[in-house]
């Protein structure tokens, strides 16, 4: 076998930026972030947001030579608000092509759109102050009738406050995020919450010790 140069790989982060225009996408992460500060006007304000994932089937890409071709995926940090004007909702109504009841709100689980394909439109974006384009979601729609979505690639993944908390996959998360998160309320009571859970799993085992029993 011929010893050769090793090939590097010459792609740059531009080539992994989402191109502009419509693409096929699907659902398969959401991450719910908690509830962070933020200015506006001068005024600050809160807002309790959840950050959606969309893989791109048809937009492939090889990120690790081990792993192969892999799809492009791209972000976007909602408001976790219904009400007319907010994007959340305009983006569920328009993804599901209805739009929803105000009893269909009170029941409606955000996360039941894991899995779910759509139709995305991407925008490009110059930051004044970097000067870095990024890639923004600025419309998610329904699939158009006789068109069919590839099959989905990456695993579904779900991360919040309650049945789906995990402080190992909280361990995987970008810095960035962790920093949003370990910053908000909701981690703050979770973190209670464990510690007492933990107080009362040593209560019950020191009381349930063998050794502790009177004859």
């Amino acid at each position: 076998m011929a010893i050769k140069f090793e090939q590097k790989n010459n792609q740059t982060k531009t080539d992994y930026l989402v191109p502009a225009g419509t693409h096929i996408g699907r659902c398969y992460k959401m991450i719910h972030v908690g509830t962070n500060q933020y200015e506006y006007n001068g005024d600050l304000k809160t807002k309790n947001s959840i950050r959606v994932s969309f893989e791109l089937p048809t937009e492939m890409r090889t990120f690790k030579q081990d792993k192969g071709e892999q799809p492009l995926s791209i972000d976007i940090e909602y408001n976790l608000t219904f009400y007319e004007a907010a994007k959340l909702f305009k983006h569920v109504n328009s993804w599901r092509g209805k739009t929803l009841t105000p009893q269909e709100i009170d029941d409606f689980e955000i996360d039941s759109l894991i899995g779910e394909p759509c139709m995305l439109s991407v925008t490009h974006n110059v930051s004044p102050k970097n000067g870095k384009t990024y890639a923004n979601i600025t419309g998610v729609s329904a699939m158009p009738k006789g068109i069919e979505a590839p099959e989905q690639i990456n695993e579904s993944f779900i991360w919040d406050y309650d049945t789906n908390f995990s402080v190992e996959a909280f361990s995987e998360f970008p810095n960035w995020i962790q920093d949003k998160i370990t910053v908000t309320p909701e981690w703050t009571a979770k973190q209670n919450d464990l510690i007492d859970s933990n107080l009362l799993e040593k209560v019950i085992s020191e009381t349930n010790d063998p050794n502790d029993m009177p004859f």
